[in-house]
């Protein structure tokens, strides 16, 4: 590329990158915020730190003074999303191995969720079970009024959904920075490429496995589920509660990766395993077969079994 089209290049993410922050707060945030770090990894990776700093500087400024009093918020929201761009761009820079960059930007999310949520509660006095309480009655007001649930529906079992879904706030933090992670690292590498610019992808999706080991964190954990008694408060339930939905998605990780793998042994089109995990993503039923097609993947060699290289 050269340094003409390198110029313009680096605009238009940049422009692009104003876009979406001013997305922050509209309605449209819902669609936009997964993307909003993209375009700051690219200009990080593309260009050197002080270039960096002068296309991203009059963009806060910028924001700042369209969004008036909420400007501030705007900023300082833009920084969640700019840090781990900053982080996953070095590390574009330094051709360091895709698994990294991917697993340094995610840690970063999940660590800056982190320090909001403690910054929120010990500043700014935030109690997150009055809160979900709130935003929970109203839903279920509404649901109610709607007849989506049943009338009969009492306020000590609000009280223990409520309950239940404070206690797995860690996963929730935990999937949510998976999922930006992911988001961020694979639409980045791939528009990086596409410019031109040498990055190190992770190895091919029908290649990973996950260690054996956690087929034994698997077991260990279900039969804790089973035998131990139901108690939301308990130290080891809240562990339980946000232990099993994280190895049960690592499993269906794992089962995608058996159907790209199959898929490429039966030399089938290479958009069906694409299209049939995008339909696993709105069926529940597969999600629970996909899990298991993951778990006896990893228990027994399935691969071996449906792939015999030719004598």
């Amino acid at each position: 590329m050269n340094i003409l089209n390198k110029r313009w290049a680096s605009l238009a993410w940049a422009v692009a990158a104003l876009m979406l922050l001013l997305s922050i707060g509209n309605q449209v945030q819902i669609l936009t915020m997964s993307f909003i770090a993209v375009p700051f990894v690219i200009l990080f990776t593309t260009l050197s730190v002080r270039a960096f700093v002068m296309h991203v500087a009059p963009l806060l400024v910028i924001a700042f003074l369209l969004f008036g009093q909420l400007g501030s918020i705007v900023v300082l929201t833009s920084f969640y999303f700019i840090i781990p761009a900053i982080v996953m761009g070095y590390m574009f820079k330094r051709k360091r191995p895709g698994w990294n960059v991917f697993s340094a930007g995610t840690l970063t999310f999940l660590v800056e969720s982190l320090v909001l949520l403690a910054v929120a509660t010990l500043v700014m006095k935030f109690n997150l079970n009055d809160f979900l309480t709130s935003q929970m009655n109203a839903s279920l007001q509404t649901l109610k009024d709607t007849a989506v649930i049943s009338s009969e529906w009492t306020a000590d079992m609000t009280d223990t959904f409520i309950r239940t879904i404070s206690s797995m706030i860690p996963v929730m933090l935990i999937m949510s920075a998976l999922y930006m992670g992911t988001i961020t690292y694979a639409i980045s590498r791939r528009l990086l490429t596409a410019q031109g610019v040498e990055v190190n992808k992770m190895k091919s999706i029908k290649h990973w496995m996950l260690p054996k080991s956690f087929l034994l964190y698997y077991l260990v954990t279900l039969i804790l589920e089973l035998v131990l008694t139901k108690n939301t408060g308990s130290f080891i339930n809240i562990i339980l509660l946000n232990l099993l939905p994280l190895l049960q998605l690592a499993f269906i990780v794992q089962g995608i990766s058996f159907l790209f793998f199959l898929s490429d042994a039966k030399g089938w089109n290479k958009t069906i395993p694409v299209i049939l995990t995008i339909v696993m993503l709105f069926v529940p039923f597969l999600h629970v077969l996909v899990r298991y097609v993951g778990l006896f993947d990893l228990a027994f060699p399935l691969r071996k079994m449906v792939f015999k290289p030719k004598q």
